[in-house]
């Protein structure tokens, strides 16, 4: 209604006297109506019978008759122009408006005076609540610390049992963490008993297959030499027979450096994984680059089970990661000695950690005191490291 008001007096201000002045809250009113109506419609919102539907009907007529008598009171001064003809209507228009809000007005005066005869009630049943709340309340109160303390009573008992039931149990704890400590201890020297049995086999059969049948083969050949020389009719097969001993003696040769490099043995991890990296380059075409420091720290055990782990990771990077380049390096770093193996190609899907032979290596990196590391390399393929305590000082390498 105010918003209308400034409507109504501004645009009879400039009717009837032509000054632009009366404009302005002609003009403040018209802006202000849409905003206003709208927080009327959400106040009134759950209550149909206001019929705000009709009232904004009679609102944006009003406004236009006002907006239609402005523009012909700046087109016509003459007595008889049509926004004089308009004026009854517009002030008609205006009644109706008040009449609605009247009503309005009078519906909430209707439902504030229902609610106040509904507080009325309350107010009359909350004295009544006064009163037996009190009462009711010593009751609750009274029960309530009759059950806290029997609560209290069986909370102690409770408390008591559990610690002594804390105690059996701390004691049960300690009693099956010394056996399993105990189980573990004996697993883990039977697994390092097993590995380096399998490692002394490993090297006794590497021995007698290079000591034994290599050196046969060389006899058998020398002796083929000298049966076949002067032979009438022989000396085409020669060549045939020497490059068939040959092969024989080289894969001698070959399967006694797999089951135990002689290097390793005699001189040491540098030079038994820079002979394994040059055949690798070999065998696969890649290009293998091999740096290593200060292996010689290390004991003869964790020397085997980093060359196996290398060995592994080479063989992973053969078959699976389509790399072109794999470079080996190994360096004592923060009192441990660490060897990686790293190459660039595809890198490794998730699926692939659960196999590839990883358990294996993490198991020897286990055997050797250590742990094994799996990541991304430096130019996006796989970088399998493996890191290793140095031994007590004084232990055998």
């Amino acid at each position: 209604m105010s918003a209308l008001k400034d409507v109504e007096t501004g645009q009879r201000g400039y009717v009837l006297t032509g000054d632009e002045h009366y404009l302005v809250p002609f003009e403040t009113g018209t802006r202000s109506l849409d905003e206003t109506f709208k927080a009327l419609r959400r106040m009134l919102a759950d209550r149909p019978q206001a019929n705000l539907e009709t009232l904004w009907t009679l609102i944006d007529r009003r406004v236009v008759l006002a907006e239609s008598n402005i523009a012909d009171r700046r087109a016509y001064a003459e007595e008889g122009s049509p926004w004089r003809q308009r004026l009854d209507e517009g002030r008609d228009t205006m009644d109706r408006i008040r009449a609605r809000f009247a009503a309005i007005e009078s519906m909430l005066r209707a439902e504030i005076e229902a609610r106040d005869r509904s507080l009325e009630a309350l107010r009359v049943r909350a004295s009544i609540f006064n009163v037996l709340l009190p009462m009711s309340g010593v009751a609750l109160i009274f029960a309530a610390w009759s059950l806290l303390q029997r609560e209290r009573r069986r909370r102690v008992d409770a408390e008591a049992a559990l610690l002594a039931a804390n105690a059996r149990l701390e004691d049960t704890v300690a009693q099956r963490t010394a056996e399993l400590q105990h189980a573990l201890g004996e697993i883990e020297a039977f697994a390092h008993g097993l590995d380096r049995s399998i490692e002394d086999e490993r090297r006794r059969l590497a021995r007698e297959v290079h000591d034994q049948l290599g050196q046969l083969l060389t006899a058998l050949k020398m002796m083929v030499h000298r049966a076949l020389q002067g032979a009438p009719g022989r000396e085409q097969d020669w060549p045939q027979i020497e490059a068939v001993l040959g092969e024989g003696i080289a894969t001698v040769r070959r399967i006694s450096a797999a089951l135990r490099p002689p290097l390793l043995d005699d001189l040491g991890l540098e030079a038994a994984l820079g002979l394994a990296g040059r055949q690798f380059a070999e065998r696969t075409g890649l290009a293998c680059e091999v740096e290593l420091a200060d292996a010689g720290r290390l004991n003869a055990d964790q020397a085997n089970q980093l060359y196996r782990i290398a060995q592994e990771a080479l063989t992973n990077v053969a078959r699976h990661a389509q790399a072109a380049r794999v470079r080996i390096e190994g360096a004592v770093v923060g009192g441990e000695y660490r060897l990686a193996v790293e190459d660039d190609g595809v890198g490794m899907k998730p699926q692939a950690r659960s196999s590839l032979g990883l358990p294996s290596m993490r198991e020897r990196a286990a055997l050797a005191g250590g742990e094994l590391h799996i990541g991304p390399g430096a130019a996006g393929g796989v970088r399998v490291e493996a890191r290793v305590p140095f031994a007590a000082e004084g232990e055998d390498r």
